[in-house]
């Protein structure tokens, strides 16, 4: 099974997956081609520690069950000790809390130390057991028009050169982008748009991406994202892409790789901004259009 398939197994996410996988609690085999390949055992144990973690058993409780070094009796007998004692904390904090609303306690003179105990945080289960990922679906997008907009001045540049190939302009960029994205991913994990925001798209493994692997990548935006940028088509496309990628979905192209970003910081937006009209302004140009 793929990880796509163990997301509708189990119906975890694919970051919980992955997860738990790094905790050792599942050992999918590999692929020749290195991709992991999931069994229903792998399948079975993962909806155990759902199971598990939505009853808030803690993970470590987890972990010892599945390398069989406690036994679910002796777990659970522990477990249930330890949420009575979370029960009898709540209710001391709830009569703490009445008592500070009667006493009319001031933020200003009060003093907290006696309380912190109580009010120590639980487990947040299935929550905390992700990768530590960011989104930020619209800088991706961002990046991916500098990139079209490059392949764009490339392309026109080209025009100028052989004006009677003009009107296969169109055909030209989309080969262009097919071309140069997937070897700008292979040799460098980057192109031009994801480097200024920091973007770095590998493998399952975390490493490069190979040509054919990319090629892959960058077929499947094309078709499936921005639908070979057909006008109109096209916008709908973008948007429904965002809008799945801002409420957290893996995207068609996301499978088999992986988003890295360095940081979000301002002065990235400003070279992008600026590299962007710097593309434009050329463009225009070479096109005559100032």
């Amino acid at each position: 099974m793929t990880i796509k398939d163990m997301e509708e197994r189990t119906g975890m996410g694919r970051t919980n997956i992955r997860f738990y996988e790094s905790e050792g609690l599942i050992s999918p085999k590999r692929r020749e081609n290195g991709y992991r390949e999931y069994s229903e055992e792998d399948a079975a144990v993962l909806r155990k520690v759902k199971l598990l973690r939505l009853m808030e058993v803690p993970l470590e409780e987890v972990r010892t069950m599945c390398a069989g070094e406690k036994e679910l009796a002796q777990v659970l007998e522990e477990h249930l000790a330890a949420l009575e004692a979370r029960q009898d904390r709540q209710e001391r904090v709830k009569l703490l809390t009445e008592q500070m609303l009667r006493q009319g306690t001031d933020f200003g003179n009060m003093e907290p130390q006696a309380y912190l105990e109580l009010l120590e945080s639980g487990e947040d289960n299935l929550k905390q057991d992700v990768e530590n990922r960011l989104n930020l679906p619209w800088r991706r997008y961002w990046a991916r028009t500098l990139d079209f907009m490059l392949c764009v001045l490339l392309i026109d540049w080209v025009m100028s050169v052989y004006p009677y190939w003009e009107h296969l302009s169109g055909i030209f960029m989309l080969g262009a982008l097919l071309l140069l994205e997937p070897l700008c991913l292979s040799l460098f994990a980057t192109t031009p748009g994801k480097a200024i925001f920091g973007i770095r798209v590998t493998n399952v493994e975390e490493g490069r991406l190979s040509y054919n692997e990319a090629l892959s990548r960058t077929w499947t935006v094309m078709w499936e994202g921005e639908a070979l940028r057909i006008p109109i088509v096209a916008e709908y496309f973008r948007y429904k892409s965002l809008t799945a990628a801002e409420e957290g979905e893996t995207l068609p192209w996301e499978w088999d790789s992986d988003l890295t970003f360095r940081d979000d910081k301002n002065w990235r937006y400003l070279l992008y901004f600026a590299a962007l009209a710097g593309a434009i302004a050329l463009d225009l140009w070479l096109t005559g259009g100032i």
